[in-house]
């Protein structure tokens, strides 16, 4: 029988007024102590504009995570509601990814995740454009990923930069300009958490960065 592949899930955690540092606390505290191979937990971070938590995992088994969801977070008290955003696949410079918690917490680095949405018939071509965009001296492309099957967006970029002004110069110059690109919105996110063992960031590396979900589409048509 076939396995798996993982899918990673990005979750929105909405508090409520006045329970933000008890529930925060609560949820990092499960998240911490979870032991289940189904779910992976990665990292937390806080949405800058909402205050709410948001965190990452690695999905093994859709019936583990389904009861993760249940007894790990929406049972924490504060939580009004959660909301999950799935990729299939997707690119990253890992190694910029490892050093997101120092650079955000330590050296005052912005962190902020780009929702792009892209013109259907174009995903290919866009995905591709993206990730050919030259290099920028105060800008670090950190993953780009697919997010098709979403409502509202098609594709995530997490940008990495000194200044939050430089992040929105690069996004009007290069990204919004790029052909397929319809629209975007930015999510500055902050207090970046690493909560991966060794063994997750090498699942994460292995079976999920090595190829995009696009070329494994494109052996189906």
């Amino acid at each position: 029988m076939r396995s798996m592949q993982p899918i990673l899930a990005i979750i929105d955690v909405d508090i409520m007024c006045g329970k933000d540092e008890t529930a925060r606390e609560q949820m990092l505290h499960n998240l911490r102590r979870y032991r289940g191979e189904g779910v992976k937990p990665l990292w937390t971070n806080w949405l800058r504009q909402r205050a709410d938590l948001r965190f990452t995992c690695l999905i093994h088994d859709v019936a583990d995570f389904n009861r993760f969801m249940l007894d790990v977070v929406r049972s924490v008290d504060g939580v009004r509601e959660t909301s999950t955003l799935l990729s299939f696949g997707g690119r990253a410079d890992i190694d910029t990814l490892l050093e997101l918690e120092m650079e955000v917490s330590t050296n005052n680095m912005v962190a902020v995740n780009v929702m792009l949405d892209v013109q259907p018939g174009m995903d290919r071509q866009c995905f591709q454009a993206l990730l050919d965009l030259p290099p920028h001296p105060e800008v670090k492309r950190v993953w780009l990923l697919n997010c098709y099957h979403s409502h509202n967006f098609d594709l995530m970029l997490l940008l990495l930069g000194k200044r939050l002004s430089s992040i929105t110069g690069y996004v009007m110059s290069w990204v919004r300009t790029t052909p397929g690109v319809i629209d975007t919105e930015l999510q500055t996110v902050m207090d970046w958490r690493w909560l991966a063992s060794p063994d997750d960031l090498v699942d994460l590396v292995e079976l999920f960065f090595t190829r995009t979900a696009l070329d494994s589409q494109q052996e189906h048509f």
